[in-house]
């Protein structure tokens, strides 16, 4: 039997991912479809609209959570009191303690539930891992880490940035749990020590910033915005024996001697983490902390946030 999918809110510009994978995959199908905001429901799938998220959430195996943070929370925690396996794009609330709890919740109703944590997906960051593992760089000495986007450009998504009443964390916390999800998964939780935001608009939720910590025991400097092109993804290594430079795809890394080696996969795509939980679904892998990385990375943000 087809994996029935649910989608529930479509005002995150990932949902176009989201319906690109269910519509390639032979044995996905899309069962229904709620949005708060129903002007963003895409004309291709209207007829799959229905008017509660419970009715979507009942037609469905599992669910896709793409609505505004206000949203998130109660929408996860129903689908997972109704035993649907969830898939939510980050931040799971717009506070880390918030998001805790709406993980605890979860939790207690046994679904696995799993973050579109997509930039460790990326090919050429289990690459980059791979090479600090075998220590080719020598002990790291200073680490500069970016992810770029033009979401706020775009306009999307407008209901978090421009109205923060409706929970929207900002591009910081946004991205930049992309981004320190992605430095973990090299094999080591960064610290952030001070951060600053790019707030365009007073009052607004900001568009991004800038932070400084360390990752094991180099210097970090990381940065985050939605409103730079092109957007693009950068960790930059800097070693005692030689340079890694991972840059959307690729990977280049220069020693002391002989020419750079250079590497080139698939750039991020977010829609790596979709296919990535319907894996799991197939091959019945699925974790009840599947949450965790997410929540540890919001925590991190949050946290130097308020220094």
């Amino acid at each position: 039997m087809p994996i029935a999918v649910c989608l529930l809110g479509c005002e995150h510009p990932h949902v176009s991912d989201v319906l690109g994978v269910i519509a390639s995959e032979p044995d996905v199908r899309l069962a229904a479809v709620w949005s708060g905001d129903r002007a963003a429901v895409p004309g291709a799938i209207s007829n799959y609209l229905v008017d509660s998220p419970d009715t979507a959430i009942a037609r469905a195996d599992v669910a896709v959570v793409c609505a505004p943070a206000a949203e998130r929370p109660q929408l996860c925690v129903r689908a997972g009191r109704a035993g649907r396996p969830v898939l939510v794009e980050t931040p799971l609330a717009a506070r880390a303690a918030e998001a805790q709890a709406v993980a605890r919740e979860i939790a207690r109703s046994r679904t696995p539930a799993y973050p579109v944590l997509f930039l460790r997906q990326v090919p050429a960051l289990g690459r980059l891992r791979a090479v600090l593992r075998a220590d080719l760089l020598g002990r790291a000495a200073a680490v500069d880490a970016s992810y770029l986007t033009s979401a706020a450009l775009a306009g999307a998504p407008a209901a978090e940035r421009d109205d923060p009443g409706r929970g929207g964390p900002g591009g910081l916390t946004e991205l930049g749990i992309q981004l320190v999800d992605a430095l973990t998964a090299l094999g080591s939780r960064p610290r952030l020590e001070a951060v600053s935001v790019d707030r365009r608009t007073r009052g607004r939720a900001d568009v991004g910033g800038v932070a400084l910590g360390r990752w094991t025991d180099a210097p970090l400097s990381l940065r985050v915005s939605q409103i730079v092109r092109p957007p693009g993804l950068e960790v930059v290594v800097n070693g005692t024996a030689g340079t890694a430079v991972l840059r959307d795809g690729a990977l280049e890394l220069t020693g002391n001697h002989g020419a750079p080696e250079r590497w080139v996969g698939a750039p991020p795509d977010p829609a790596e983490a979709v296919r990535a939980f319907l894996q799991r679904l197939r091959a019945r892998r699925l974790e009840l902390n599947g949450l965790r990385h997410a929540l540890a990375a919001h925590e991190v943000l949050e946290r130097a946030a308020v220094v």
